[in-house]
């Protein structure tokens, strides 16, 4: 349908500006060629390495490992019998190379996470988590594994040993299209089971006409195919079959990828075509939306249908390079500040801020490997790209991956789950929210033991106020809470909230908690006007009376002669001199 409006164009360069560094058309393999194709190059992988099959629930059910805090053996052992009694614990085993280590069996009808939430409520606990069960890695057969340095980066290999994904899980990819005949994702694509092929009729009524793999919102039809290459690479980073001897593979070995096309073949699309996307991919039961592309334009419209979203987006933060920073030139959508987007940077092989990433203390939440990516392209090839596009995948896939393990997590427990385990990055340190990459096996361990966010309470909340004004915070659980006074995000290089903050001029205090287990909570704002009192002189006209006499003179006559009297009255005459008097007002700080 032709367009009458102008539309608000994302300029969603892929191949240079906002996606990604390389493109179909030029991309190489290692030996120089064009694309990979299935007999390029030889693998060195064998069969020898498969998957293997662990303990269905990855730790012991009833079996916890807790650390007490050891300042003597008496100390110890009254505290630990204490907390142990109260939880109804028994200890199976101490350690004696670690003081204060103990194996502890809970009650049965105890589940682990509510028995690691009450041993950490107890100040007497260091840490408290579940007795994993561990096993050989799993190691894919796919030809090409050994060129996907960034799965070895991001630890998915172990992750894998607690899950390769689900086809439960359904993530829309917004991109470009996607090759739903490539080998290595063909097995992965979304089918729409309310929609008979071909029979001209929207069988589902969702307003869309046989859009069996999704929809070309650039055409208005079921033509999902990839003319540019890039949202089938994106595909395959997250989900490209793995352990099936041919190709890639992807972060999930297994998921449903839902195809909704809005870049066209030079990697352009607008802002109606996104919504739109969104839309349906929020209304059509995707949990996880994938978005590597951008633009400088702000669209509220695109905002808000993000914020309707139930989904979690993960957005590209840009490949503008030369220290581009998108707290003060920011891209769209990444920099929206939606609770429920990722903003991705990118890292190179030497876990160093890829040099065409953009980043951002407050705006860019988290980086993932982006630097000669090898994926799937369409004809059933294989190549090479880079770009924060390519980060994007990574963390969607191992969203995915925490789904498939917590389908019952919100967006925004995802979310917080894959920032709360990263990889400390040095080179990232004050350049992203979370100064690390992504660490699969971290986070898919950790929500685990700990899926709850510590909160953070304040007794005043943000308005106007008079000065000096005293705030106190106050964490859920033993945490450190973080704040800043300057407007930007709190990081652990942070204030260290030790007592009441005292505010003498207006502020904006943000503030986060993290808990003994490195779980954060979200980051809280409140903006407080604070007015001081004035002393001012003004000078006051000030009238005074000066009283007087006024006499009168009363004629009589007596015996034919004229006579007079005086008398008088008090009268008073009034005037004016200015005095210098003092006041006080309230000024805003």
């Amino acid at each position: 349908m032709k367009k009458h409006i102008i539309l608000l164009i994302l300029v969603l360069i892929s191949l240079f500006t906002f996606c990604s560094v390389a493109s179909a058309s030029n991309v190489s393999d290692i030996n120089g060629s064009t694309n990979l194709s299935s007999t390029s190059i030889s693998s060195n992988i064998t069969n020898n390495y498969t998957s293997k099959n662990t303990n269905s629930t990855n730790y012991k059910k009833n079996e916890l490992f807790v650390k007490f805090k050891y300042s003597s053996e008496t100390s110890y052992k009254k505290n630990s019998q204490m907390v142990n009694r109260q939880i109804g614990a028994t200890v199976i085993k101490e350690y004696n190379e670690v003081k204060g280590l103990q194996l502890v069996r809970i009650p049965a009808n105890m589940s682990l996470k509510d028995a690691i939430a009450k041993y950490k409520k107890n100040s007497n606990v260091i840490y408290a988590e579940p007795n994993y069960a561990y096993a050989e890695n799993s190691i894919p057969d796919d030809t090409y594994y050994d060129y996907q340095w960034g799965l070895s980066q991001v630890n998915a290999s172990e992750a894998w040993n607690i899950t390769t994904g689900s086809h439960k899980v359904i993530i829309a990819v917004i991109d470009s299209g996607i090759d739903l005949n490539h080998p290595d994702l063909k097995a992965n694509i979304w089918i729409n089971k309310g929609e008979i092929p071909g029979n001209g009729i929207d069988d589902d009524h969702n307003g869309y006409i046989d859009d069996i793999y999704g929809w070309n919102f650039i055409s208005g039809d079921n033509n999902i195919s990839d003319d540019d290459g890039h949202g089938t690479h994106v595909a395959g980073i997250i989900a490209a079959a793995g352990n099936n001897s041919k190709g890639v593979t992807g972060v999930m070995w297994s998921a449903t990828i839902m195809s909704l096309k809005f870049l066209d073949n030079e990697g352009n699309g607008y802002v109606d075509d996104a919504v739109s996307a969104i839309r349906y991919a929020t209304k059509m039961g995707a949990s996880i939306i994938s978005c590597s592309w951008g633009g400088s334009e702000y669209s509220q419209a695109l905002k808000d249908v993000i914020d309707a979203s139930s989904a979690l987006v993960v957005c590209a933060a840009g490949n503008r390079g030369s220290g581009t920073n998108d707290d003060i030139s920011p891209v769209y959508p990444a920099c929206f500040t939606s609770k429920n987007i990722i903003s991705v940077a990118a890292t190179d092989a030497s876990d160093a801020l890829a040099s065409f990433s953009d980043y951002g203390l407050n705006s860019v939440d988290v980086a993932a490997p982006g630097t000669h990516i090898c994926s799937t392209l369409p004809g059933s090839q294989y190549g090479y790209m880079q770009g924060t596009s390519m980060a994007v995948p990574y963390v969607t896939g191992l969203a995915g991956l925490i789904k498939s393990v917590r389908p019952d997590l919100s967006a925004l427990q995802i979310k917080y789950t894959i920032l709360n385990n990263v990889d400390y990055i040095s080179s990232l340190a004050g350049k992203i929210l979370t100064g690390g990459r992504i660490n699969a096996l971290k986070a898919l361990t950790n929500i685990i033991a700990d899926s709850t966010a510590p909160s953070v309470s304040v007794n005043l909340k943000g308005g106007s106020y008079y000065s000096p004004l005293t705030i106190i915070l106050k964490a859920s659980e033993p945490a450190t809470i973080y704040y800043t006074l300057n407007g930007s995000n709190p990081t652990r290089n942070s204030l260290v909230y030790t007592g009441p903050i005292i505010l003498k001029t207006s502020q904006t205090i943000k503030f986060m908690a993290i808990d003994r287990s490195g779980t954060l909570s979200y980051v809280y704002t409140d903006k407080y006007k604070i007015y001081r009192t004035v002393k001012y002189s003004y000078k006051a006209k000030v009238s005074h009376k000066k009283w007087y006499k006024k006499w009168y003179k009363h004629w009589y006559k007596r015996h034919g002669e004229w006579h007079y009297y005086w008398t008088y009255k008090w009268a008073y005459k009034l005037y004016y001199t200015y005095e210098t008097r003092y006041g006080k007002k309230y000024v805003l700080t």
